[in-house]
């Protein structure tokens, strides 16, 4: 199974976010530069994250966006489910008239188990587990920031 380049966007908005200090807001230009994604992709990708309650943001001079709690606690399993909630394995998914073997189709169902045992297998495991403070350092510096205190240790 491939994610979509909108997963993979958020996957790192949600790790470089979770290797940064608590507490740290980061604008959308600063995100994106972070993660090596252009700009408009990651105002997506952030807009998604907050109406999933992952991210939150603040207004203003001194604003930005911030990992919330429930975004370092959610498991990844969720997160894509949600994320790729609209993406079709195969094409008859997306357009069930495409395919002249459609009626009474077994692969469908057999794929959307194997779509579910995937997140299924991801849902032990949470934002939290994979942020890696000392990977997120180097980009850290590279945006500007202080990295957390162990990053290159």
């Amino acid at each position: 199974m491939k994610l979509t380049a909108f997963s993979d966007i958020a996957l790192r908005v949600l790790l470089l976010m979770g290797g940064l200090p608590g507490g740290t807001l980061l604008s959308t230009q600063r995100i994106a530069e972070g993660v090596g994604a252009p700009y408009h992709h990651v105002t997506k990708t952030v807009a998604k994250l907050r109406s999933m309650g992952l991210l939150a943001s603040q207004r203003g001079r001194a604003g930005g966006v911030i990992l919330t709690e429930s975004g370092l606690a959610a498991s990844l399993g969720s997160v894509l489910r949600e994320l790729e909630a609209n993406t079709a394995i195969v094409e008859c998914e997306a357009d069930e008239t495409s395919c002249p073997l459609n009626h009474g189709c077994k692969l469908r169902g057999a794929l959307a188990r194997a779509r579910e045992a995937f997140y299924r297998e991801l849902d032990g495991v949470t934002i939290a587990d994979l942020v890696n403070e000392r990977q997120v350092g180097r980009v850290a510096v590279t945006i500007g920031l202080v990295p957390p205190s162990d990053a290159f240790a």
